[in-house]
């Protein structure tokens, strides 16, 4: 957990403590539509690894993944079935269907899940699954938008959102800094083409913000961007020592291309 910054006296700088409050609201902010995708994302790719195999325990069956990774494949079937096994004795839809249904259909079994366990689920799965997984989301944006622009998302872009959706929501759940971190060279090039942004960071939180606009429906993402642009209103001219635009650069926004977005 990210501890208040404090003078060597035990005080609390004031221009410290406004950046750990913008950080904070950051955090609040990102969790809260990270989590709205995550419940998304966790019917969608239930939803259609079911369809495609609609045995029970079928995801537990090494031949319904991909066959060039046999290693990770079993890594994610141990991690399904710990998951099933951790909860089983606990009330709740697990333990129900276990005992009334001999089995756990994936859609329930995804509600146990993280973000980070989704991630490597996706990675798991066969190519033309990833596939249909990625093209939902790419209609349902063009759908919602009515943009006669064709979208395009592989499987590799997926992976990358799910990358940077991870690791923003494990800092949010722990407290951890936001608005300066590395994430190391995320892949986005091709959502941010679409988009017509040209001055962005890849390794900064700009890159979810990106995948956000893409993945989230288009109601959630116009909240999302609304409170966004409040939280910098509210903090622009608290800064004394370093100047607001040069937090925003850190986080790798640029509030001019930003603006593309809110619609």
């Amino acid at each position: 957990m990210e501890a208040q910054p404090c003078r060597t006296d035990g005080s609390i700088s004031p221009r410290l403590f406004t950046l750990f409050l913008f950080d904070r609201e950051l955090r609040f902010l990102f969790l809260k539509y990270l989590l709205i995708f995550e419940n998304s994302f966790k019917t969608v790719i239930s939803h259609e690894f079911s369809r495609k195999y609609p045995k029970a325990n079928s995801y537990l069956d090494i031949a319904n993944y991909r066959e060039d990774d046999p290693k990770g494949v079993l890594k994610q079937i141990s991690i399904l079935t710990k998951t099933i096994h951790d909860n089983v004795g606990a009330k709740g839809a697990i333990k129900h269907y276990i005992e009334d249904h001999g089995s756990v259909p994936l859609w329930v079994l995804v509600n146990y899940l993280t973000i980070g366990n989704l991630s490597y689920l996706y990675g798991a799965l066969k190519d033309s699954e990833k596939n249909i997984i990625a093209k939902y989301y790419a209609e349902k944006y063009m759908k919602q938008y009515k943009n006669s622009k064709i979208l395009r998302i592989n499987s590799k872009d997926m992976e990358s959102a799910l990358k940077i959706f991870n690791l923003v929501r494990n800092q949010c759940a722990h407290d951890e800094r936001l608005y300066n971190s590395d994430y190391k060279n995320i892949r986005v090039s091709n959502i941010a083409n679409y988009l017509e942004i040209t001055n962005y960071n890849n390794r900064r939180i700009v890159v979810a913000i990106l995948y956000l606009k893409i993945l989230l429906n288009k109601d959630y993402y116009k909240k999302f961007h609304s409170e966004l642009n409040a939280i910098f209103k509210q903090y622009k001219n608290g800064f004394k020592t370093v100047s607001f635009e040069d937090i925003l650069n850190i986080m790798g926004i640029d509030l001019l291309e930003l603006d593309k977005l809110k619609n």
